[in-house]
């Protein structure tokens, strides 16, 4: 029997692998499709944004060159954090904060007319405000934080990933055809 054991753990472990590849269950990855760009020039107000850095790392592992020289140009415009109290206590301090982010975007021509946007992309979290706590709540604002830039940086890529070089140019003959 004991020989049989391995077997039988091997087969169950297999045999649920298979259960849930077949119930359309997948691990949460980005979520999204290679960005089908050479070349893009990328500028932000902000170098020191995290948004900024893990746009720029994800461009490039997908192969995208970013240079000054691209045709296209991805303009960070601007980056917002907000908190908005949204219940209160019987003493009248937050029970429950609201963190807001937005991302504004904008794609244009090397001659700087736009092709795509500006665009805002958002995103929003809602925590309690633990005041017997305010180590572990300002630890648990900063994770959110954190999290929310990523979605931004997933939602960005998502909008590039639905681009390719036909359409951007296709939008800049447009444009070219409108001039008199």
């Amino acid at each position: 029997m004991a020989a049989k054991s391995p077997r039988f753990l091997l087969g169950c472990v297999l045999g649920l692998t298979l259960l849930t590849a077949g119930c359309g269950f997948q691990l949460r990855g980005t979520g999204v499709d290679s960005v089908d760009l050479d070349r893009l020039h990328l500028t932000t107000m902000r170098p020191d944004s995290v948004i900024y850095r893990e746009t720029r790392q994800s461009l490039e592992s997908d192969g995208v060159t970013i240079t000054a020289s691209a045709p296209y140009h991805l303009q960070l415009l601007d980056e917002r954090t907000e908190r908005v109290a949204v219940s209160y206590t019987g003493r009248a301090t937050a029970a429950e904060i609201e963190l807001r982010s937005s991302l504004t975007f904008i794609i244009s021509d090397s001659q700087g007319r736009p092709l795509v946007g500006p665009e805002t992309l958002g995103t929003q979290r809602v925590y309690v405000n633990d005041r017997n706590n305010v180590v572990g709540t300002n630890e648990e604002e900063a994770l959110l934080q954190g999290e929310m830039q990523r979605d931004l940086t997933r939602q960005l890529l998502f909008r590039l990933s639905s681009l390719t070089e036909s359409e951007l140019s296709a939008r800049e003959q447009a444009l070219d055809r409108q001039m008199p």
